[in-house]
């Protein structure tokens, strides 16, 4: 019989903990053949593998060996790559959630290695045979969700090789080898339930995995030879294409593309502290800062034609955005508006591809709406820059750059006029609309409130 349960008073962990007490402690009446689950976040903790992260997608990089794939979403891009280990996976395996403010968590550096000391550790002090997998998180081709999977093991055969055994009937088995190492970590995430705090879990009953000399997880991995999916279908087919372009063409010359359908890279900068919306109360004036931008950012995301939200905020207000599924870059709200668009500019033009645009948004605008940003962005379309100015006429609270155009921003008093100067073209529209009000003061709000985003609105009625 098959039986698995988390083990419960597992605490917060930190770097140096020593991870084989802290669960040995706890584990009480484990049996020879158990094994154990534990999430690989907690390894990494221990391990101290915390990186300092004012840009997120650097660290994804930095751990990048191939990308497979990238996708544009209403959030941002998506990059499935193959990182360090050899694992194919979104963002390279670097996580941002329930992490210290500034920092990104990276998986452990071996995980079969920390799976072996684990073991060992955990026997020595138990008396008893054990398996340990080390567990992670990932979506799967051609399916919906995600699944935990093996990424580190030790004492347990991750491949149950049945080659050459007869099924039911007395038919030889030619191909069959479960991922058995996936399905305990699978097994084992039904109970952890990551919003618990459960990070380990005890699988009993298959024992006759056992074996002290099993190959590690990374044994899971398909060599890059036998992958017959090594690319995603954009991908391969780019490559084709210019494969065939270059082929058709040996001059050199090639066929024109189509735009994109998504063609604005989107950068919002939010103040995330007591410096932010100093015309309110002191006690108010954080919170209403971050309600009025997760309230922007949800409508930038959802508007047809933007294909990434960058955000610049502090290290205190990343959490939020990172949740809602933008790409968030970490810079010190002392450094002031220009400092945190230059980052987020920079950023942007790495991400955005050939023939899209970006754009910077204020991250005031409570009453904005996906139709209005919409409308805007297609009529920046032909224009080399462009600007929306705030309903007053003195301030912006959006510019555009065409792909191929270079930035000048000039917001801060009198930024209409500034940006007039630097080649922008305004874009006139309603002035009662959402876009055009960017919130400063009480009365401003005041004058919205039948139109204010949920987050803002909540703000407002619990004050």
């Amino acid at each position: 019989m098959l039986t698995v349960w988390a083990i419960e008073g597992i605490p917060e962990i930190a770097a140096g903990d020593d991870l084989a007490d802290i669960i040995g402690s706890r584990a009480t009446g484990l049996r020879d053949g158990d094994i154990l689950a534990v999430t690989s976040k907690i390894v990494s903790k221990a391990e101290g593998r915390f990186v300092r992260a004012t840009d997120r997608e650097q660290a994804i990089t930095d751990e990048t060996v191939r990308v497979v794939a990238t996708r544009a979403h209403p959030g941002g891009v998506t990059r499935i790559v193959e990182n360090r280990l050899g694992m194919v996976a979104a963002a390279a395996g670097v996580d941002s959630s329930n992490t210290p403010f500034g920092t990104v968590l990276l998986l452990p550096v071996d995980p079969d290695a920390s799976a072996l000391a684990l073991r060992m550790a955990l026997e020595a002090r138990l008396g008893v045979r054990l398996g340990v997998i080390i567990t992670d998180t990932l979506g799967r081709a051609w399916r919906e969700g995600q699944t935990d999977v093996a990424i580190g093991s030790s004492g347990v055969r991750v491949l149950d090789d049945l080659r050459g055994s007869a099924d039911s009937q007395g038919r030889r088995l030619d191909v069959t080898v479960p991922a058995a190492g996936d399905e305990i970590a699978s097994a084992a995430d039904l109970v952890k339930r990551k919003s618990d705090g459960l990070p380990v879990a005890v699988v009993r009953g298959l024992a006759h995995l056992l074996d002290p000399d099993a190959a590690g997880a990374r044994s899971l991995i398909r060599p890059a030879a036998m992958d017959m999916f090594r690319l995603g279908t954009d991908e391969a087919w780019e490559q084709g294409f210019e494969a065939g372009t270059a082929a058709a063409n040996p001059d050199g010359k090639t066929a024109g593309r189509s735009a994109p359908t998504t063609e604005w890279v989107v950068v919002v900068p939010v103040k995330g502290t007591v410096a932010a919306k100093s015309r309110f109360g002191p006690s108010d004036n954080s919170a209403l800062a971050i309600a009025m931008a997760v309230d922007t950012v949800a409508a930038a995301m959802a508007t047809d034609s933007v294909a990434a939200v960058l955000v610049v905020t502090s290290a205190e207000a990343s959490g939020i955005f990172d949740e809602l599924g933008a790409i968030v870059l970490v810079e010190e709200t002392t450094a002031g508006l220009d400092s945190a668009l230059r980052l987020g500019l920079v950023t942007a033009t790495r991400l955005a591809e050939p023939g899209r645009g970006i754009a910077v948004l204020l991250g005031d605008l409570p009453a904005l709406t996906p139709l209005e940003l919409g409308t805007a962005l297609g009529a920046a379309r032909g224009h080399a820059l462009a600007m929306v100015p705030d309903s007053a006429g003195d301030g912006t609270v959006l510019i555009t750059a065409a792909a191929g155009a270079t930035h000048a921003p000039a917001f801060g008093a009198s930024s209409n006029v500034r940006h007039l100067a630097a080649g922008y073209e305004p874009l006139e529209f309603p002035g009662e609309w959402g876009l055009r009000n960017d919130v400063d003061s009480p009365e401003a709000l005041r004058l919205l409130e039948d139109r204010l985003g949920a987050h803002t609105a909540g703000w407002l009625a619990n004050r």
